[in-house]
């Protein structure tokens, strides 16, 4: 009955903010934006002709992947803050980990939206074909977004009254994000190099890992952040 109450709850969140983002595109419009202007910067930035290419790539790819996502995630709480109505949500009987989870599942398809539009973009820009293995290139990518997106909501609650939340966010986010960006890093190397399944299993059950342990842990602290914060 518990869980079903949680679901319910986070459903409702969701949709909530999907129906406000979908009457405002605020997120969308200037995380796809700001997507553009990576790709554009890289492009001439990094660009060579021939196999140099793959070399730089898989940063480029990742470090894209951060940096906008950082844009939509740091917008996490702000119309519930703005409009006072978090501490409401907060009481809630068992609003908790629902609050935790409705946010998380935006936050994530916000970013796998601005993906579709950045990722291509990429490679088209690099000229960069995945071939056979564009089916662990997306994998190796949606846990990564997984990951990234369930250690930024937290930390994106973290810092909700905090004036100076928009430069805290990626100081407190990125260093706890290390790991996973290296082995994203390592997988998509190893996949531009002509590489297979052997090479990045180990890298892919990290990542998987990582988000496991991250999941646990945000479900467990969200609510002492979140009474921290009310």
């Amino acid at each position: 009955m518990k869980t079903a109450l949680i679901l319910r709850q986070s459903r409702t969140i969701l949709a909530k903010d999907l129906r406000r983002e979908w009457r405002t595109r605020e997120i969308l419009t200037t995380t796809v934006a700001f997507s553009v202007l990576l790709m554009a910067v890289f492009t001439f930035a990094f660009y060579r002709s021939g196999d140099a290419t793959a070399g730089v790539f898989p940063g480029i790819l990742w470090i894209s992947i951060v940096f906008s996502g950082t844009l939509a995630i740091g917008r996490s709480f702000q119309h519930e803050t703005a409009s006072g109505c978090l501490r409401a949500l907060a009481l809630i009987p068992g609003s908790q980990v629902s609050l935790y989870i409705g946010k998380l599942a935006a936050n994530l398809i916000f970013m796998l939206l601005f993906e579709l539009a950045l990722i291509p973009l990429l490679l088209l820009a690099f000229s960069v074909n995945l071939g056979p293995t564009w089916a662990l290139h997306l994998g190796s990518v949606l846990i990564g977004t997984l990951g990234f997106a369930t250690l930024g909501t937290l930390v994106s609650a973290m810092l909700v009254k905090n004036d100076l939340r928009e430069v805290l966010l990626p100081v407190l986010l990125y260093p706890l994000l290390i790991p996973l960006l290296i082995a994203g890093v390592k997988i998509s190397a190893a996949l531009l190099a002509g590489q297979g399944w052997p090479q990045i299993e180990g890298w892919l059950k990290a990542m998987i890992a990582m988000d496991l342990a991250y999941g646990v842990l945000c479900v467990l602290l969200f609510r002492f952040v979140l009474a921290a914060v009310e």
